[in-house]
């Protein structure tokens, strides 16, 4: 039976196995990044692990920002904005079980519905490895250029093929 809890620093393990079995190297983040993230948005309840007894099958890491706010790609620190108007998915990943469970859909609505309850504008994330196809298919789409000069500097610490992706949110 599919169960979520809200990840804590003590699943960083879990999670990394994870993203090693779902990212490409160049896109694995650190121990210290996730715990730095955990850290800062512990009591929010905006990141999950999905668990199928006692194995993790998928996590969703998710960050209240403001617009120019969004972490580089393993960055060792993070501080939450004070006023939030977005609730940056700064990462998913979901093992081969977890997906014949559709179990990335299920995250992602979670997020969405934390982000209703927060009272945020909007859902924001880096689409990396050609996922923009996917998010697309969830309701997101490609932010709309000029991108702020900050906010590009950080979307290149993804990759050369990093999208800025949003989706807005509308009062349930």
């Amino acid at each position: 039976m599919l169960q979520l809890k809200v990840i804590d620093t003590a699943d960083v393990p879990a999670v990394l196995a994870l993203q090693a079995q779902c990212y490409a190297p160049q896109f694995h983040e650190s121990a210290d990044a996730f715990e730095a993230k955990l850290r800062a948005t512990r009591g929010l309840h905006c990141s999950f692990l999905a668990m199928m007894g006692e194995q993790p099958v998928g996590y969703i890491v998710s960050l209240p920002v403001d617009d120019d706010q969004l972490p580089t790609l393993d960055a060792p620190e993070w501080t939450p904005a004070r006023a939030p108007r977005t609730l940056y998915l700064h990462d998913l990943a979901v093992s081969p079980l977890g997906r014949e469970q559709r179990l990335g859909h299920k995250l992602v609505e979670q997020v969405l519905r934390r982000a209703r309850d927060m009272g945020l504008q909007a859902v924001a994330l880096v689409a990396v490895q050609e996922s923009g196809a996917y998010w697309e298919r969830l309701g997101f789409t490609e932010a709309a250029a000029p991108l702020a000069e900050g906010l590009c500097e950080k979307l290149k610490s993804f990759g050369p093929d990093a999208r800025l992706m949003r989706r807005p949110l509308v009062a349930a």
